[in-house]
């Protein structure tokens, strides 16, 4: 089903276009099961926040391009903050980043959340012996998106072809589906070392990063 020429709004009505997301649902379930049961839930929710797998979600090589993202901004941070450290002393070191992501066209991801964001929150000690400063901390990972149908004009969904973004937003005006948040949690940890070179100010830094595993 092409469903073509339809700009802001679709004229078409609510139970043309509820119908039209129910049956992109039903024959979505053996090929993008988790975006067929989002857009389920955004049909009968009731607007109710929803939680992602990490383990999921970070198949994705557009999540972990994010998150490598952020965690190499920590570490460039890290090794600035270990060569201004003075032999026997510590320091703490709080921030935060953010990564914006884009999902790759055709992924089950896409389906899921087109555009999002990783919030990533650091907590880290350094502590510097002689020469050496050692560095470990954790890194709480936020990853969150509004499933919402605003962005854009058109999505591509297979067996259906061009839907209108206007689809979502009429069913919701219509009060026939309800947005919702998305949301996923995980944590790393890290552990590093910082070894002071022959020019001042000048080192060489290594990160062992650890996924903590809360899944089972």
């Amino acid at each position: 089903m092409f469903l073509r020429g339809f700009r802001r709004r679709t004229g078409r009505p609510a139970g043309e276009l509820d119908a039209l997301f129910r049956s992109i649902v039903d024959q979505s379930r053996t090929v993008h099961p988790v975006a067929a049961d989002f857009l389920d839930h955004f049909m009968d929710g009731g607007g109710a926040s929803r939680t992602l797998s990490p383990r999921w979600l970070r198949s994705f090589r557009a999540i972990r391009r994010a998150e490598m993202k952020n965690r190499r901004r920590f570490e460039r941070q890290l090794a600035r903050e270990a060569g201004r450290l003075r032999d026997g002393t510590s320091t703490w070191l709080n921030d935060h980043w953010d990564a914006r992501i884009n999902a790759f066209i055709g992924t089950e991801l896409f389906y899921v959340s087109r555009m999002s964001l990783l919030r990533s929150q650091g907590s880290f000690v350094l502590t510097r012996t002689g020469r050496e400063v050692r560095m470990s901390g954790t890194v709480r990972h936020h990853w969150f998106d509004p499933y919402d149908w605003d962005r854009g004009r058109w999505v591509y969904i297979p067996r259906h072809g061009l839907v209108p973004i206007a689809v979502g937003r009429e069913l919701v005006e219509a009060d026939e589906a309800r947005n919702f948040l998305m949301e996923s949690r995980h944590v790393q940890t890290l552990e590093g070392t910082w070894l002071e070179g022959r020019r001042p100010r000048r080192g060489r830094a290594e990160f062992e990063w650890a996924v903590v595993r809360t899944e089972r």
